[in-house]
């Protein structure tokens, strides 16, 4: 029997009752909320568990097809449960990889907790180095964290967000090097401990598989979701400019009144499809469990940086290309920044 993928969960009818589907549902926390509770409801929010957690144990790969489907459908929630997607699925790479001390993340998740991400705001998927996300030990033994926005997220109704407390950095005292802290707070009766420090290490590159997992699986879904929603942009941009245009023009390729119209299509064309195979760059080889162990810095995080750079420019950048096809305004900015 062929395995249960995410996007299988995804059915027409399921994505024809979300409302998560653009610039209308900016702000709406209800409607995102709503559709949350759809997807948790077919199973979606549980793919990344390993099948003793009641999930699918689905790779970053699987993941990332998944959210494309749902973001060519619904892009707003697709990116409001991306935090989640990637917090669970990073718990469960260091739970294969014999570290059981997120495994308490995978117990939540297969109870209905749901995950969101610190720093919601512009930019937030990029602040695990930002200088702004400091935090200082506390007389309780925990962290307090300086930002303000490190309860912002796209995310609504969540039980557990990742303070960006967990990209958080304070000042060493004495010679020691800083170390970066990565926590999570919990609200609500069912986070009965309302903070948890799951990492705490010497500042740098990571040298664990869950802190690297999750920024791979973190970069890699949003990306995919910018990706699956410019490229849904194009595509509607291109019939409508078909369906307006006169057969012979459609015949020539040329937009009315445009006579080199072709060449923002196709520049945009083959923008999205770079962007497509950049992204698979990073989650094809990246394994449930990975044999030897995965390259836990160095130039994995490199290509990883330069894909979620390129994604982003890409995508703002065939925005631009559609405003030419369309002759209508560029949006003011993509849907991830």
């Amino acid at each position: 029997m062929t395995p249960t993928r995410p996007r299988d969960l995804l059915t027409d009818g399921l994505l024809g009752q979300l409302g998560g589907t653009g610039e209308q549902a900016s702000g709406q926390s209800g409607v995102l909320a709503a559709d949350i509770a759809r997807l948790a409801g077919a199973g979606y929010l549980n793919v990344a568990l390993p099948p003793e957690f009641g999930g699918l144990g689905c790779t970053l790969r699987q993941a990332a097809c998944g959210q494309r489907r749902l973001a060519r459908h619904a892009p707003r929630t697709a990116l409001a449960v991306s935090a989640h997607l990637s917090w669970t699925g990073a718990a469960a790479d260091a739970y294969r990889a014999g570290d059981n001390s997120l495994r308490w993340i995978l117990a939540e998740a297969s109870r209905g907790a749901l995950f969101a991400g610190g720093h919601g705001e512009p930019g937030g998927d990029l602040r695990f180095a930002d200088p702004r996300s400091r935090c200082e030990p506390s007389a309780d033994g925990g962290y307090e964290f300086r930002d303000a926005g490190a309860l912002a997220s796209t995310t609504p109704g969540w039980d557990w967000i990742a303070v960006h407390a967990v990209h958080a950095v304070h000042p060493a005292r004495g010679p020691a090097r800083p170390q970066c802290v990565i926590a999570f707070a919990g609200r609500g009766a069912r986070c009965t401990q309302a903070f948890r420090v799951a990492r705490a290490q010497l500042a740098g590159a990571p040298a664990d598989v869950f802190t690297t997992s999750a920024l791979t699986w973190g970069h890699s879904i949003l990306a995919s979701v910018q990706y699956s929603d410019v490229r849904r942009a194009f595509n509607a941009a291109i019939t409508a400019v078909a369906e307006a245009a006169a057969p012979a023009d459609v015949v020539r390729h040329a937009l009315p009144g445009r006579p080199g119209g072709r060449w923002p299509a196709a520049e945009a064309g083959a923008l999205l499809d770079a962007m497509k195979a950049r992204i698979a760059e990073v989650t094809h080889p990246w394994q449930l469990v990975q044999a030897p162990a995965p390259d836990l810095g160095g130039q994995h995080l490199i290509g990883l940086h330069a894909m979620r750079h390129e994604v982003a420019e890409g995508a703002a950048h065939v925005h631009g290309l559609i405003a030419q096809i369309t002759g209508d305004p560029a949006p003011a900015s993509p849907l991830v920044p």
